[in-house]
Order: structure tokens, then C-alpha cells, then sequence
């Protein structure tokens, strides 16, 4: 996990930063370039000012001409500039202390700048000037004024590298701190992952312990996040898988039982048969005790292969409309001899005329035939059954109740689980391997329909199932 996981996390996330920050740092560099050479040549252009009030100095004759090109010189130095003035007769004066340029005085007149100065517009490049200076400059040229009449022009050259220097001093000052920031973000990423990470590798080390058989062992959420619902959900699972393996073990017992019971029953019977122990007039009663105990065996072999194709999906319902309450009374007259063996009271309610239903038939006497099997099994000798129906909508709701033991409140939830007893005892007076209740849930819920308990342990135990109510001529699934 910390190889591929974590490093993925930990590479994603700093190239992420690192990828912002280079283009955030790109956008500002050269925004603060641009922002930083047009201040210089708004400055330049103020110098250039400062130049023609020199020259209206000069022409007046407040300035000598010794003083006027002393100033000119001194600016040019301090500025690290080169200065042009060019009069209205095309004479061109250069001013060049730290020798920037190699242009002679002929040639200036044949930059393009020089006459746009000259028809009064402020000019503002950056270029090297064909090639005379030894780099790219900046360079601005105003109108030369006396008063308002232009004669001539002034332009003042300075070589973006020095201009380069500021910024790259500035931008020194912004890259640490981003430097800076960029390691505290990559701490904080380091942090993140493996506060994500952590939790998942110990649901994964759990996942490796249930694979092992260990289903107690359980991850301790530490935070309320998705990754804290992740091992909730996870525990979840874990606790189920437990009652699954109780529920399946359980079932080996109770299907070991059942079993080997009966053929150890139908094994003594017919041993004793050829080895002469039973008399010929006995062999009658004997058989039908094999018989008997053969049919409790093909239940229950019939039962698991129910289930195991109502799991699977290829147990396809065949709909059709049929009257519910002739097939209660039917499924009811089928346990008419049990019934009567235990003297139990039957109770019915059923609304006159038809209950037409839409579903499979089969497969709901079966459900019936199972619920009512287990009320009969249940209920003590004097008890009650009852059977009724109410309508609600387009809903027809069957209940089937008895006057039993009742399921305790903790076996409750699991009742309809398969491999799920309530009874652990395996009373040869209950018989059953929990597999019926569950087949009862499952073709409940193919038809689209719902199965609920009620149990009061001590009073009894009432079963509700829904079904989709049909009309005359009219067939809906």
C-alpha cells in the first residue's frame, strides 16, 4: 500500500502544486515584467520631458552649451541610457557615455520612430534599433517642443537587461516565500495521504484476516469521514459474515441431523427385516415407518433444491389470476387430519365472493402451505389458528397467526435467514432445517411483494404477506 497507493497520492498531489504554482509563477513573472518595463518607460518618457525643458533652457540662453551637453551626459550615465536629439533640420545628437550603441549620427534619421516623434506622438518599443545595440532596449521618443512648435526629436534608449536586473530582484523576493510555500504544502500532503492511507491499510489487513477465518477481528474507525463510514460499513460486513457462518454451520447440524436420522431409522428397520429380528407380521407397520421416514427425506432434499434455484434465479414465476381465497381453504383442508390430531380451534375470515389475485400459484401455495405448516408445528394441542385477508388499495394482505411459543425477540430479525432454527433442539416433534421460512421470503420478494413477524413470546406468532390484487379480464404484474 505505501508503494502504490501513498506514492500515487503523494506524486498526484505535488505535481498538482507544483504544476499551480509554476503557472501562477509564469502569469505573475511576466505580468510583473510587462508591468515593470512600462513603468520604466513612462519614467523614460518623464526624463525625455525633463530633456526638452533643458533644450527650451538652452535655446533661450539660460543654459551654455557646455552646461546643456554636460547635463545631457550626466543623464545618460546616471540613467544608463543613451540619449538622441535630433532637430528639425534631421542633425542628430548622440549622447552615449558608457558606449551602449555603435549608430553614427548619419543613420539615426532612418529609424521609423523618428518621424512618428516628429508628427507629436509619444512612441513606446521594445527592439534592438537595427541591430545597434549589443541588446534588445527599451526605447521612447517624444516631439522636441518649444512652446507648441516640434523641432524636432528627443529619444532615450535603455537596454532591458538592466531593467531585467529589478525584476529578477523582485522576483527573488516573491520565489522564496513560494519556495516555501511549496514545501509546507508538500508537509501537508505527506500528512494528508497517510491519514487516508493508514485507515485503509488497516482495512485491508483486516480484510486478510477474514479471508484467513478470523471474523472477529474488527478495524477501529478513528475519524466521522467517508474513510470512518468505510470501516463502519466494513465492521458491518465483518459482523455478518460471523452470523452467516453461524447460520451455516447451524444448517450442517440441523441437515446432518435430519439426515442421518431418518436413514439410520430406515437402515435398523430394513437390517432387522433380513436378518429375521422383525416378524413377517410386523413388516407392514415397519415399512410405513420407512416410508414415512423416506418422505421426510425428499422434503427436505426437495427443500434445499428450492432454494438453491430461487437463489440462483431459475425459479421463473408463472403469473396468472386466481381466486386467493379458494386456494387458503384448499391449502387449509391439507392439514385438516394434523389439525384435528392437535384439536386445534381454526379460525377464518375471508371476504365473501372471489379475492382475485395476480401471481404464481404454485408458488404462493407454497408460501401458504409453509406458514401454515409452521403455525400447525407451533401451536400447543387446544390452540388457535387463524387465517384472514384485508384489503387496502390495490393490496390484498394475508395473515396466518397462531397461539404458539412465540420467537424470541433476538431471533427475530433472523427468522426468514436461510439455515436459520429457532428451535436448536431438534425435537423430533418440530422436525425442520429453517430452509422453509426463507424459501417463504425469497418467492415473496420475486413477486415483488413484502413478508413481516409479529411475535410475542408466550402468546404467539402472526405472519403477513402482501399480494398484488387483480380484476376480471385484467392481468398486471
Amino acid at each position: 500500500m505505501a508503494k502504490s497507493l501513498f506514492a500515487r497520492m503523494l506524486v498526484v498531489y505535488l505535481l498538482i502544486i507544483l504544476l499551480a504554482f509554476s503557472l501562477l509563477g509564469g502569469i505573475f513573472f511576466e505580468t510583473l515584467k510587462n508591468q515593470f518595463l512600462d513603468t520604466q518607460m513612462n519614467t523614460m518618457v518623464q526624463n525625455s520631458q525633463i530633456i526638452n525643458d533643458w533644450w527650451g533652457q538652452y535655446y533661450d540662453g539660460k543654459l551654455s552649451d557646455d552646461d546643456f551637453q554636460g547635463l545631457l551626459l550626466k543623464k545618460a550615465a546616471a540613467d544608463h541610457t543613451v540619449i538622441w536629439l535630433i532637430d528639425a533640420f534631421g542633425r542628430a545628437f548622440l549622447y552615449d557615455p558608457l558606449g551602449q550603441s555603435n549608430i553614427d549620427k548619419a543613420s539615426v534619421n532612418s529609424a521609423d520612430f523618428i518621424s512618428d516623434a516628429m508628427n507629436n506622438t509619444v512612441v513606446k518599443r521594445i527592439s534592438n534599433v537595427n541591430s545597434s545595440f549589443k541588446d534588445t532596449v527599451m526605447t521612447v521618443a517624444i516631439p522636441l517642443k518649444l512652446g507648441d512648435t516640434i523641432q524636432g526629436a528627443i529619444v532615450v534608449h535603455k537596454a532591458v537587461k538592466d531593467v531585467e536586473v529589478g525584476i529578477n530582484a523582485i522576483f527573488r523576493q516573491v520565489f522564496i516565500p513560494l519556495l516555501i510555500s511549496v514545501a509546507f504544502a508538500a508537509i501537508l500532503v505527506l500528512i494528508l495521504s497517510r491519514y487516508i492511507v493508514r485507515p485503509i491499510k488497516d482495512i485491508s489487513y483486516a480484510a486478510g484476516e477474514l479471508s484467513r477465518g478470523n471474523l472477529d477481528w474488527r478495524v477501529t474507525p478513528k475519524t466521522n469521514d467517508e474513510i470512518g463510514e468505510l470501516a463502519l460499513s466494513f465492521n458491518k460486513m465483518a459482523e455478518e459474515l460471523k452470523i452467516q457462518d453461524g447460520l451455516r454451520n447451524t444448517f450442517i447440524a440441523n441437515v446432518s441431523h435430519e439426515l442421518r436420522s431418518p436413514l439410520t431409522s430406515v437402515q435398523g428397520f430394513i437390517q432387522g427385516m433380513l436378518d429375521g429380528a422383525i416378524e413377517p407380521e410386523d413388516r407392514d407397520k415397519y415399512l410405513q415407518i420407512v416410508l414415512s421416514e423416506t418422505k421426510r427425506m425428499s422434503t427436505l432434499i426437495t427443500d434445499l433444491l428450492n432454494l438453491a434455484k430461487i437463489e440462483s434465479g431459475k425459479f421463473p414465476m408463472e403469473y396468472s389470476q386466481f381466486d386467493l381465497n379458494e386456494l387458503l381453504l384448499r391449502c387449509l383442508l391439507t392439514f385438516e387430519q394434523r389439525i384435528n390430531e392437535k384439536q386445534l380451534e381454526v379460525g377464518i375470515n375471508l371476504p365473501d365472493g372471489k379475492m382475485l389475485v395476480w401471481a404464481d400459484e404454485d408458488r404462493i401455495s407454497q408460501v401458504i402451505t409453509n406458514l401454515i405448516d409452521n403455525a400447525v408445528k407451533f401451536t400447543p394441542p387446544g390452540g388457535e389458528l387463524k387465517v384472514w385477508t384485508q384489503t387496502a388499495e390495490n393490496k390484498v394482505y394475508v395473515s396466518i397467526s397462531d397461539t404458539g411459543e412465540g420467537i424470541p425477540v433476538e431471533d427475530q430479525p433472523y427468522v426468514f435467514e436461510r439455515f436459520f432454527k429457532v428451535d436448536k433442539s431438534h425435537s423430533q416433534n418440530k422436525p425442520g432445517t429453517g430452509i422453509g421460512l426463507s424459501i417463504v421470503k425469497r418467492i415473496i420478494s420475486q413477486h415483488g411483494e413484502r413478508i413481516t413477524l409479529q411475535s410475542v413470546p408466550g402468546k404467539g406468532t402472526t405472519f403477513t404477506f402482501s399480494l398484488t390484487r387483480a380484476f376480471e379480464g385484467h392481468q398486471t404484474k
